[in-house]
């Protein structure tokens, strides 16, 4: 569904919220506006170029659609990864999870009032969504995401070769 060598883009219809965060999370660009219906957002994806992810048994047959049959969270990952290879293990803390923006570096110096002072303590890098201003760090819960999506890209068969070092910015 997605040509080789391009990044993806999805739309996710209200009903993927949840995945549309975590892929935003593996640095994927994912239109996620759940005041939107099914047609209106599938006509948004096509005009941008993006494969929309549904869980509406009405847009099923649509082209550029990827339907989500499973309820649960890593079946999802698998079905979108298996439609669209692509690999997610070097591209985590590079968006926002909540506006879908990309993330710059942030300053340390400038965080130490923005964060828990455990975290400032323990982190070097920083990372801020110039859009929403929300800040990020890579904490314990992108190691776990890390090694989720390994046991996805095993199951599915994918190199698991790579860098598994996160980058952004």
């Amino acid at each position: 569904m997605a040509v080789m060598g391009e990044e993806p883009k999805f739309a996710a219809d209200r009903m993927l919220g949840r995945l549309a965060r975590w892929l935003r999370l593996l640095g994927v660009d994912v239109l996620w506006q759940p005041n939107l219906g099914g047609h209106e957002l599938l006509r948004l994806a096509r005009s941008q170029g993006r494969v929309m992810l549904t869980r509406d048994s009405r847009l099923r047959t649509a082209r550029d659609v990827l339907p989500m049959e499973s309820n649960f969270l890593r079946e999802q990952l698998r079905d979108v990864l298996l439609a669209c290879p692509f690999d997610p293990r070097n591209r985590t803390v590079s968006r926002c999870s909540r506006c879908n923006a990309p993330l710059r570096p942030l300053a340390r110096d400038v965080v130490f009032h923005q964060v828990p002072l455990y975290v400032y303590a323990s982190h070097e890098r920083f990372f801020w969504c110039d859009q929403c201003g929300r800040i990020y760090w890579e904490g314990t819960h992108q190691q776990r995401m890390r090694d989720e999506i390994e046991r996805l890209m095993r199951l599915i068969g994918a190199d698991s070769g790579a860098d598994k070092t996160s980058t952004a910015g």
